[in-house]
């Protein structure tokens, strides 16, 4: 099972790469598309559109095919727009190759973890979709520096072909899984229904406006440190490896947390320190030692909210948790997309310094959004509590006969 497991977690890790890796080259994509800086970050906006709204239309309309064709044809979508990225003549033509990458993107991650809990026992299936799920942290570590490094000493075009010819690897790998059938059909309406409830909307809002302020740093994370690396790609890899490092740590330390004291308190305490943070990193990135302290302690906070809020969405509709954890998922790329525009806009009227104070007036929306989520809160759903590392049987009183 294990090997089966890696295969789809190779796949999510080319993936990952693929998403994460654009932001730090967006500087030179712009210069060679010849479109402003700004402009350029649109491609991150169509990638996380195309994913979040493509992959669960698709994912609805197709679903019921057997998954190893899906995981094929998603993952050969996802290559092929990443090899017309790369060759891309115009940035219109970049900008539809994006938008056919992240359909791709968002229909293979989706059928990977649903195929990942078909293949463990019920027991085992959390360890199953953590392996997949470690497709993208890998990214994160691994793949983000040395592809944003690779982009900066040879060139983003390399890169994105490097990545089209690297899908072909999990492609390829596929048949060694098992030929399940087809998922029943769930019509799209279905798995939009949930946010009809508003707590479920409240909850979900507060991590879209969580996300949206911490991705519009990292969308401009190349002009954010300008001057502390001095636009050098070799001094921005040390960046990005602490922002990796940052984001494993603080997915686990959430994971942690949340079990002990409780979803609500971990993320009423993450929320405002991110907030706090998305403010100070561009302010404090006018040298390397206080820009990669604040970048450590900023990934660590954006990984700390999608844990919390993922068991709280899931506490207010448990009878629809597959179709709600769809749309928490659709929710973070919903702010990757959102938090390009964000960015575009503070970098456009007030340069670096605006994109700190764009990500930290959209921080205190989502702190609204994040205490309106709790004020929703139906009286018959009550906050999940810690869970309890041992279970102790209740004392029962002994009844004299008499």
């Amino acid at each position: 099972m294990k090997a089966k497991l890696l295969v789809l977690a190779s796949g999510n890790f080319v993936v990952g790469v693929s998403t994460f890796v654009i932001a730090p080259l967006l500087g030179r994509i712009g210069a060679d598309l010849d479109v402003s800086r700004t402009a350029a970050a649109q491609l991150v906006v169509v990638y996380a559109l195309a994913y979040a709204l493509g992959g669960p239309v698709l994912t609805a309309l197709a679903g019921h095919r057997p998954p190893r064709q899906l995981l094929f044809v998603a993952l050969a979508v996802f290559g092929a727009g990443n090899g017309l990225t790369a060759v891309a003549a115009n940035f219109p033509g970049a900008v539809a190759a994006r938008v056919l990458a992240g359909v791709g993107a968002g229909v293979y991650t989706a059928n990977a973890l649903a195929v990942a809990r078909r293949l463990a026992p019920g027991d085992r299936q959390g360890r199953a979709v953590a392996v997949v799920v470690g497709g993208l942290t890998t990214a994160l570590v691994l793949g983000l520096p040395l592809g944003a490094w690779l982009g900066g000493e040879t060139g983003w075009r390399l890169v994105l072909g490097l990545l089209s010819l690297a899908a072909v690897l999990p492609m390829a790998a596929i048949r060694l899984l098992p030929a399940f059938g087809g998922s029943p059909a769930v019509p799209l309406a279905a798995r939009v229904a949930p946010l009809r409830d508003r707590q479920v909307l409240a909850t979900l809002l507060a991590t879209w406006l969580c996300l949206t302020a911490s991705w519009t740093v990292y969308n401009f994370i190349d002009q954010v440190l300008l001057e502390a690396t001095g636009g050098d790609p070799d001094r921005l890899f040390p960046a990005l490896l602490v922002f990796g490092a940052g984001a494993v740590a603080g997915n686990l330390l959430a994971g942690r947390l949340a079990d002990r004291f409780g979803p609500d308190r971990t993320i009423a305490v993450v929320a405002p320190g991110l907030v706090v943070a998305v403010l100070v990193v561009p302010l404090a990135a006018v040298a390397m030692p206080p820009a990669l302290l604040s970048i450590g302690a900023w990934a660590m906070l954006h990984w700390m909210v999608n844990v919390p809020q993922q068991i709280r969405v899931v506490a207010t509709a448990p009878e629809s948790a597959p179709v709600v954890l769809g749309l928490h998922q659709s929710t973070i790329y919903l702010g990757i997309s959102a938090g390009g525009f964000v960015g575009s806009l503070g970098y456009g009227l007030a340069g670096r310094s605006g994109i700190g104070y764009a990500a930290f007036l959209t921080g205190l929306t989502a702190l609204t959004a994040l205490w309106w989520s709790f004020r929703m809160r139906h009286p018959s759903r009550p906050s999940p509590p810690p869970t309890p590392t041992h279970t102790q049987a209740p004392r029962q009183k002994k009844v004299r006969r008499s």
